[in-house]
């Protein structure tokens, strides 16, 4: 045990040189080696973490560029529906004014036709009125008149009836 407590100091001199030319060895062969690896491993872990980082912000470039459009995507539907609704009220009115106008042309023709029809009836029921007339005095005249005769006749007739219609 007293070698313990005293060592030689031959044995110290020597543990320190071989100490010293072993760190002197491995700093020339392994050290730098190492140094080195380590040097590159940290290089690669930044650029993967610049890498992501990059990565990333374009990841948020894009995220917002894509609701961007979305966005603009949603506004032209709005702008589409609004259109197509405006579009759809225009030809509602335009079939609404349409049928309107066929309506009123319809009424106006059977107004006419009617109008037209009546007055046709008018002058066949004076006709024959006129000519039940004629005949009804030729009766209580007993006297045949000729058919010249009773077209003047009916020709007077009928403008007498006028007159009285255009008073009434």
């Amino acid at each position: 045990m007293e070698n313990l407590l005293n060592p030689d100091k031959g044995l110290i001199i020597w543990t320190i040189v071989t100490f010293a030319c072993l760190v002197l060895l491995l700093s020339k062969v392994a050290w730098k080696p190492l140094l080195q690896a380590l040097k590159d491993r940290e290089d690669g872990i930044r650029k993967s973490i610049d890498d992501a980082t990059g990565a990333r912000q374009t990841a948020e470039q894009l995220k917002t560029q894509w609701e961007q459009q979305l966005a603009q995507g949603q506004t032209k539907i709005q702008e589409m529906l609004k259109e197509a609704e405006m579009e759809a009220q225009k030809v509602r009115e335009r079939l609404m004014k349409q049928a309107e106008e066929e309506a009123h042309r319809l009424s106006e023709q059977t107004r006419r036709q009617l109008a037209e029809d009546k007055e046709k009836l008018s002058r066949e029921l004076r006709q024959e009125v006129a000519s039940l007339s004629v005949k009804a005095a030729e009766k209580l005249l007993r006297h045949s008149m000729d058919a010249k005769e009773q077209d003047v006749l009916l020709q007077d007739f009928f403008k007498d009836l006028d007159k009285e219609a255009k008073k009434n």
